[in-house]
């Protein structure tokens, strides 16, 4: 795929980043070099598996991807390998700089999720997983995103995304430590929940013991908990069908006690 016709960019132009969001704004700055350290253990080929086994489900056999969202690339890697035509987009620069470390490469750019600037009906599919559009912390912003992804899906392209629920942000998910381990990347997270604003606050403490210089940082991280008649709300604005809401890896509706979800909608603009 031809990133810089997708994002409609002239020749000359270059980098594209937009100004971070005034919320979090170091979140996955520091953090970045020791990412994939931090999730060693995330099965992100079963999560790709998992995107499969929907698209089968539709009977859609997408070509060109965006991974929305996408960290240091280790899913759009994934599709990539599969044979997928795949580009990453993030706010972080600094993860998405690690995207050039992953094998294949995940060709990415710095944007802002919630003000894409795709052009219009240029991708099939949509894939934003690990819980990356809570960040998105106010529902002008995600309604925002979910139109920028609706211009620039094919009609009838997919998206699919996953959410922590506001149950899992509000019974303390974030609230966790490895002090007792041996890994190399020691952290200490401590969650707080409003209740008002639907909001966590997750201050987070790490400590980097393995090879090279030992360092030590903290970030700041803030999701929101989005209800499922809210966000299918926001898809049907911009123009996207919820096609489904379900229980995170497996194809039954999420329960009252479900801590992440998966939303498949799809586009509907017709020209």
């Amino acid at each position: 795929m031809n990133l810089r016709r997708l994002l409609g960019l002239e020749p000359k132009s270059g980098a594209i980043e937009e100004r971070p969001t005034p919320v979090g704004r170091d979140a996955f700055t520091d953090v970045a070099e020791y990412y994939d350290e931090l999730m060693a253990a995330v099965p992100y080929r079963s999560w790709v598996d998992y995107i499969e086994s929907l698209l089968s489900r539709l009977g859609a056999d997408p070509t060109d991807v965006l991974d929305l969202c996408c960290g240091t690339g280790q899913v759009g890697s994934e599709m990539l390998r599969r044979g997928y035509r795949v580009i990453g987009a993030d706010l972080a620069e600094a993860m998405v700089r690690r995207c050039g470390d992953r094998s294949p490469r995940l060709p990415a750019v710095v944007m802002d999720a919630t003000r894409l600037g795709l052009r219009g009906d240029s991708l099939d599919l949509v894939v934003s997983l690990y819980d990356s559009l809570n960040y998105i912390i106010d529902a002008e912003g995600l309604r925002r995103c979910f139109e920028g992804v609706a211009h620039a899906l094919r009609p009838g392209g997919l998206m699919i995304f996953d959410m922590n629920t506001a149950r899992a942000l509000r019974i303390g998910l974030f609230t966790q430590n490895n002090v007792n381990s041996t890994e190399p990347l020691e952290y200490r997270w401590k969650s707080h929940w409003d209740e008002e604003q639907k909001l966590c606050r997750v201050e987070m403490q790490f400590r980097w013991r393995g090879p090279g210089e030992h360092v030590e940082f903290s970030e700041t991280h803030y999701e929101r908990g989005y209800e499922p008649d809210e966000v299918r709300e926001m898809l049907a604005g911009a123009g996207m069908e919820t096609l489904h809401i379900l229980d995170a890896y497996t194809f039954g509706e999420p329960g009252v006690f479900a801590n992440r979800v998966y939303y498949v909608a799809r586009a509907l603009r017709v020209e």
